[in-house]
């Protein structure tokens, strides 16, 4: 009789002692941030487009533009209430790239120049893809070759040093290995330069891979 109460008391501490174990391993997956923070290359292709001026009556086919760059991205909150965090509603993301348009006009061509450093927020239809939106601003580092001639008329291209607040607006897939692919459309709304009234919108397909730093 005493073996089998011994027995029977061993019985329950260890079920005591699985159940312990299985409580606190059930609480450590939100021993996580609410939040996930990655970082990592980026690189894209699309089409630019420089819009009818004004003033000059230009017109511009669509042509190729690159740029690449590095882009940090945070993922906040948490989809259901045991859910890893950085699965939630919300994100932000920001970026610098570098970005090279190569504009057509008739018959000719030239390049143009730029840094640009995207901000946007985004909203989490699903915990891997966005809508996004905000403000690309850039910086203009010049043209080539240092002039055209178009329409009659010769454009200096080293004066193309002004500065756009594009708006901003895309799809954002994010993988949780890291793979991330937007594509995106940025309104131009300022012109090249003083002596060149023409403001260049363009649609980009990019792809990063981005690792996390905070999780």
């Amino acid at each position: 009789m005493r073996k089998k109460l011994f027995f029977i008391l061993l019985a329950i501490l260890c079920c005591n002692g699985l159940f312990a174990q299985y409580e606190y391993d059930d609480s450590t997956v939100l021993d996580d941030h609410a939040y996930r923070v990655s970082f990592g290359p980026k690189i894209g292709l699309g089409l630019a487009l420089g819009s009818h001026s004004d003033v000059q009556d230009l017109s511009f086919s669509p042509s190729l533009c690159y740029q690449g760059g590095i882009a940090i991205n945070a993922h906040f909150g948490r989809r259901f209430e045991m859910s890893e965090g950085g699965t939630g509603w919300l994100g932000l993301q920001l970026e610098a790239l570098y970005g090279a348009n190569r504009l057509k006009l008739g018959s000719e061509g030239f390049g143009v120049n730029c840094i640009e450093v995207p901000f946007l927020a985004q909203l989490y239809v699903t915990p891997t893809l966005a809508v996004e939106a905000g403000a690309t601003m850039v910086k203009m580092l010049g043209g080539t070759p240092h002039e055209f001639t178009a329409e009659g008329a010769t454009y200096a291209l080293s004066e193309l040093k002004g500065n756009d607040v594009m708006p901003t607006f895309g799809l954002c897939y994010k993988n949780p290995s890291g793979l991330m692919l937007d594509a995106r459309f940025n309104l131009g709304m300022s012109p090249l330069a003083g002596n060149f009234d023409t403001k260049v919108s363009s649609f980009v397909v990019s792809f990063a891979y981005l690792f996390n730093i905070v999780k």
